[in-house]
């Protein structure tokens, strides 16, 4: 294990300076990321970008092209990979990463920016937020760290088709200067389990507390409120993430702002349509019906439904820090 990881963690170094020496280039261009961060740890990994055998750059899909396919032995791939140029919401193209998944039969889903890795397991039978199996980043995170998480991705581990999280401890030297290794009795210390709550300057909220909706930054597993808030201080249950979406938009049809015939709004329709409908043509898997002939999308994560909402108020000019959501 020391083997791999020292090399691993030398690798992840490298990125790290890169991304504090190169940031404003690589933040130009997918490509630059690719070959400066992406290709050098999926290499580190055993995922050789330039053999045909173990990674097929550009897969061919339905519906377009996947970054990246990792291949196990006759070819099949075991997941895909989306490449976004650094400084991308990797999490803004995470369906795109799934649908191709669930076309071609493919176990694992990742998507990355180059700093920001992601790996969901397509097919498990869960709310797709808790699909998520890998979520790190590398220039917020411990070196050696991130390398034990990056072991999800270890071409061994990932292409038996079921990878495990790493739990063995950190390595150190035999370096007079490094700390002792534990005695042999003494278990080590698992890394944590993988974990998606709200940021710490973002606490869960109290129970019957009102929280601006620009504040709210839900995590995996992190409950829907159960009321909005408007600024003239008519509230509305809220009996899903997807209702603090649709309640937005019936609260702009009231106002007179919101209107079906003015529909499809560029830049909305991916959300908010006069029929459920998105701007490619496909049908919302899941959608709320809205006073005056409109529908909201609601199979989004809620991390999206916060941002669409604030996007939908900002752009009738209103301001989304006077809207508030209650939790139980």
């Amino acid at each position: 294990m020391a083997d791999l990881l020292e090399p691993l963690i030398s690798v992840i170094e490298t990125i790290k300076e890169r991304i504090s020496a190169h940031g404003p280039s690589l933040r130009q261009n997918e490509t630059r990321t690719r070959a400066a961060l992406i290709d050098p740890l999926l290499q580190a990994l055993g995922w050789d970008s330039t053999d045909p055998a173990l990674v097929t750059p550009e897969y061919r899909v339905d519906v377009g092209w996947a970054d990246y396919a990792l291949l196990r032995e006759g070819a099949q791939p075991v997941a895909v990979i989306e490449a976004k140029k650094l400084g991308s919401v990797v999490e803004n193209h995470l369906e795109q990463a799934v649908g191709y998944c669930i076309q071609q039969g493919i176990a694992y889903a990742g998507v990355t920016d180059g700093n920001r890795w992601q790996l969901y397991r397509t097919f498990e039978p869960v709310p797709l937020a808790d699909k998520l199996v890998l979520d790190v980043s590398i220039a917020d995170t411990p070196s050696h760290e991130t390398a034990l998480k990056l072991l999800l991705l270890w071409k061994p581990n990932l292409a038996s088709g079921q990878p495990v999280a790493t739990n063995e401890p950190v390595f150190w030297s035999d370096s007079a200067n490094d700390p002792p290794a534990a005695p042999p009795s003494q278990a080590p210390i698992p890394v944590s389990s993988l974990t998606d709550p709200l940021p710490a300057e973002n606490p869960l909220p109290r129970p019957g507390e009102w929280v601006l909706l620009t504040a709210v930054k839900p995590g995996k597993g992190h409950k829907h409120p159960t009321s909005i808030r408007f600024s003239h201080g008519e509230a509305r249950p809220t009996g899903s993430w997807g209702h603090v979406l649709a309640e937005t938009a019936e609260w702009l049809v009231k106002s007179g702002d919101l209107r079906a015939v003015d529909c499809p709004i560029p830049g909305l329709a991916g959300f908010v349509n006069s029929s459920p409908i998105g701007p490619r043509g496909g049908q919302y898997a899941n959608h709320l019906a809205v006073t005056g002939g409109l529908y909201v999308r609601a199979n989004l994560y809620n991390f999206d439904i916060i941002a669409n909402s604030c996007k939908l108020l900002s752009h009738f000019g209103l301001n989304p820090e006077t809207v508030e959501l209650q939790f139980d």
